[in-house]
């Protein structure tokens, strides 16, 4: 399938391609050269070509395709540009997106890649520039192309025009050779330095192999590293004159210190010591490997007008089920969670269910998040998670759409949702309708009516009329999250395989004599309209989910990665030193996302777009909050609070308690020793050895006489009575 940000590439390396934008129903795309565009600043008009064009070049044998990478700066929100101190990205690329806003409807970009083109639109705007007293406003044509070329090729999205290729400026500072007349000290001190007290010129390249040799001097000839001694070491050996005069036979040596502009602040000094001798390294020297090792080192222990096809376009709403959900965690009683929202996730051309979230959140984008990762993935390991083995899941829906609609609700950005789902996963729309507007998603409103009426006749459900001397449906709840995700599933099943949707067939559907279900009609779809689709196992399954998941913050410590109250790791995360950066640097903060059906695993993207899939510490499989949904276990760990509230009272009483018998012991003892004379003696005592084996003797006969009690006590119950004779009796007698 032909697809915006599909990447074509020959194995020679000559021919590399990227598909920018797609006209389905002409059946043609927009391509830039990426071995062209590489390195310009102002990029060229994309490349018609025809699908069967591409299609054919991919075919020949040396061809391979992927998904594009964009710069992983163009999936970042605002909030973590701003953390990355990008501010001047964004003010930047909002400015520009103001100017280029006229030319970037759908309407408008068609016509300039496919039409005949909108020389008069730019003209316009630029005669309107140049009337304006605006002196920064677009007076050329060329720089409104320039930046609409830019605006499609990376994705239509207005992060597109983040000014990527700036990244490294002022990251990677350039230090001069020597000292001469333009090294100037960096910082706010301000030209020459003039706004501060230190006139210490700046560091060159002679100065940073000077503190090398230092380092490798202190370490070597010291049995202790301290940075107080290299700076010692440095101050005295390179910023002081060495005056040696022979009086009277004898060599004496003089030390004048350098001027202030020819030296080295000791902050500069000490800054640029830590670039090159690390705080892991000083430890070691410090401390040793081995107590390094011990104490120091870390620790690891997302209307059918338009739609062509199946995932063509996805439908989605929430609703708040008329049901009570069973509390699992506590069996004192019958205790409820509450009502939960379940989030419904519906393809258009065919009326199948692919995805759906149950949570406590929202009605929200955060769970409606959720649903489209549901949606868009495999989905054998969910139904494990309430017990369906994977032999027995009937619902291949794990393909990501082309659109997706959804309530313009206020939780996110409308640019924002467009701009992370385009540059990740290629999805071209992301269409909003009003609130309350359920008409304008009649599938999913549809599909709500029908799982509801299947919820209204199970234990804990709402009636339409409740008597005022009826209990309340909350005290009758059975089922509980898990029990909840099952009937929901299996109902789902049932409905995608058993609904007769005859009125969506078309020619080719009827000719193929398929059946009337919509899984039926959602496969055939998929290999008849849109050439089998893209399949979710074809993409990073961390893209998928960076691209719908809402942002949230993790901490990074010396032994794991904390999120809400759990501890997470990964392999990547230790070989990157992200723990001992935290060992020794103190915790900092990461991006993650996570989906709130399942503890087991959280995500990350790096700087450098690679996805991070980060597990829940498992020791010897002894985890109790592995493959748990999010919200009741969240209400667990409130509850542990309140225990180990609890447990600090009572641990406080039981002190005072036994601190009572401890006092009491201790006054018999004190009585028992009032009548003896007082022990002045400062050596051992004599006789401990013979007073000890008193001890045991004691010990062992007051051992025998308890046994032989205990066994004329046995023997004396279970033996049986007897009536002897009376001769016997006088004999004995």
């Amino acid at each position: 399938m032909i697809y915006q940000s599909l990447q074509i590439s020959s194995n020679d390396g000559e021919i590399d391609l990227l598909v920018c934008h797609v006209h389905f129903s002409r059946q043609l795309a927009a391509v830039v050269d990426l071995k062209v565009i590489e390195g310009r600043s102002n990029l060229p008009k994309p490349k018609i070509w025809k699908f069967n064009e591409l299609t054919k070049l991919i075919k020949q044998k040396g061809y391979t395709t992927q998904q594009f990478s964009y710069p992983a700066e163009m999936s970042f929100s605002d909030r973590e540009l701003k953390e990355q101190k990008r501010q001047t990205w964004v003010a930047k690329r909002d400015e520009k997106h103001r100017r280029l806003a006229p030319l970037t409807s759908d309407a408008l970009i068609n016509q300039y890649l496919y039409g005949d083109g909108i020389a008069d639109e730019v003209m316009f705007l630029v005669a309107e520039n140049i009337r304006s007293d605006d002196e920064s406003a677009w007076k050329t044509k060329g720089a409104y192309y320039s930046a609409l070329n830019r605006y499609i090729t990376f994705g239509c999205t207005i992060n597109a025009l983040l000014p990527v290729r700036l990244k490294a400026c002022g990251s990677n500072y350039l230090h001069i050779d020597k000292p001469g007349p333009n090294n100037v000290k960096r910082g706010r001190g301000g030209k020459d330095n003039r706004n501060s007290r230190s006139k210490s010129m700046g560091v060159t390249k002679l100065h940073k192999k000077a503190l090398r040799q230092v380092v490798a001097f202190v370490k070597k000839t010291c049995s202790k590293f301290t940075y107080a001694k290299a700076i010692e070491v440095y101050q005295l050996n390179f910023e002081n004159h060495i005056v040696e005069r022979e009086i009277e036979g004898e060599v004496h040596r003089t030390y004048v210190p350098f001027k202030e502009h020819e030296c080295l602040s000791d902050e500069q000094v000490y800054y640029h010591l830590k670039q090159i001798f690390t705080k892991a390294e000083y430890l070691k020297i410090k401390y040793g490997n081995l107590v390094y090792e011990k104490d120091y080192a870390d620790r690891q222990g997302s209307a059918h007008d338009g739609v062509i096809g199946a995932t063509h376009r996805y439908e989605i709403d929430a609703t708040i089920l008329d049901v009570y959900v069973r509390y699992p965690y506590d069996t004192t009683g019958q205790y409820t969670m509450g009502r939960p929202v379940l989030y419904l996730v519906v393809d258009v051309a065919s009326t199948m269910y692919v995805g759906f979230y149950l949570g406590f959140d929202g009605p929200c984008w955060q769970g409606a998040a959720q649903a489209l990762v549901n949606a868009c993935m495999d989905k054998k390991e969910f139904c494990a998670r309430f017990g369906v083995p994977p032999e027995d899941v009937n619902w291949p829906a794990a393909h990501i759409p082309v659109q997706v609609t959804i309530d313009n609700g206020p939780e996110y950005k409308d640019g924002l949702i467009q701009s992370i789902l385009r540059s990740e996963l290629g999805i071209r729309a992301f269409n909003f309708t009003a609130v309350f507007r359920g008409d304008a998603k009649g599938c999913v409103e549809r599909a709500f009516g029908v799982l509801n009426g299947v919820i209204h006749f199970i234990a804990g459900a709402i009636p339409k009329l409740v008597g005022r001397d009826e209990q309340h449906p909350s005290n009758r709840a059975e089922y509980d999250l898990d029990a909840l995700h099952r009937l929901i599933y299996e109902e789902i099943v049932f409905r995608n395989n058993s609904a007769e949707r005859i009125s969506k067939m078309d020619i080719n559907a009827i000719r193929a004599n398929i059946d009337i279900t919509p899984q039926a009609l959602f496969l055939h779809s998929l290999k008849q309209e849109m050439n089998g689709g893209r399949p979710s196992k074809d993409v990073e399954p961390g893209r998928v989910r960076w691209a719908f998941l809402p942002e949230e913050t993790a901490y990074v410590r010396g032994n794991g990665v904390y999120f809400e109250g759990l501890v997470y790791h990964s392999d990547f995360a230790n070989q990157a030193g992200w723990y001992t950066k935290a060992k020794h640097h103190g915790a900092f903060k990461i991006v993650v996302k996570r989906t709130k059906d399942w503890t087991s695993q959280i995500w990350h993207k790096t700087s450098e777009g690679e996805y991070v899939c980060l597990h829940l510490k498992n020791v010897n499989d002894e985890s109790p909050f592995l493959d748990m949904h999010w919200e009741p276990l969240l209400h667990l760990l409130e509850q542990f609070k309140d225990k180990k509230h609890q447990n600090r009272l009572n641990k406080k009483r039981m002190a005072a308690f036994k601190q009572g018998i401890i006092d009491r012991i201790e006054a018999l003892n004190q009585e028992q020793l009032s009548g003896t004379p007082e022990n002045s003696r400062k050596s051992i005592q004599p006789g401990i050895k013979s007073r000890q084996l008193f001890q045991k003797t004691l010990e062992k006969m007051l051992h025998a006489v308890e046994l032989h009690a205990a066994l004329m006590d046995e023997t004396t119950s279970e033996a049986p009575e007897q009536n002897l004779p009376d001769d016997l009796d006088k004999k004995l007698f």
